[in-house]
């Protein structure tokens, strides 16, 4: 059984240097990253990819629900919940 990629969206996993950008920047940079890594986990047949949201005020949380909601409406993917070990990851499961 092969490992479940875990993608963190903390914008301080994937970006040096953050000065100069909004708080509506990082976000939607996270959010760019998030889609990125599913639509490859789309493509490449995974069946299931976790991403890292984090608990702070619940923001990029929310986006990250209301982007995945899309996916899940277009008939992506199956399934967003919280994962059962930590609320502060979701766990995606992909429609195949």
């Amino acid at each position: 059984m092969s490992r479940i990629k875990e993608i963190d969206l903390h914008v301080d996993a994937f970006i040096t240097n953050t000065s100069g950008f909004s708080n509506e920047n990082l976000i939607q940079l996270s959010l760019e990253r998030m889609c990125y890594e599913l639509d490859n986990a789309i493509e490449k047949g995974n069946k299931e990819i976790r991403f890292i949201h984090g608990h702070g005020t619940g923001v990029l949380r929310d986006r990250v629900y209301s982007r995945l909601r899309v996916y899940q409406n277009n008939g992506l993917i199956e399934s967003i919940e919280p994962w059962f070990f930590n609320p502060a990851v979701v766990n995606v499961i992909i429609n195949y």
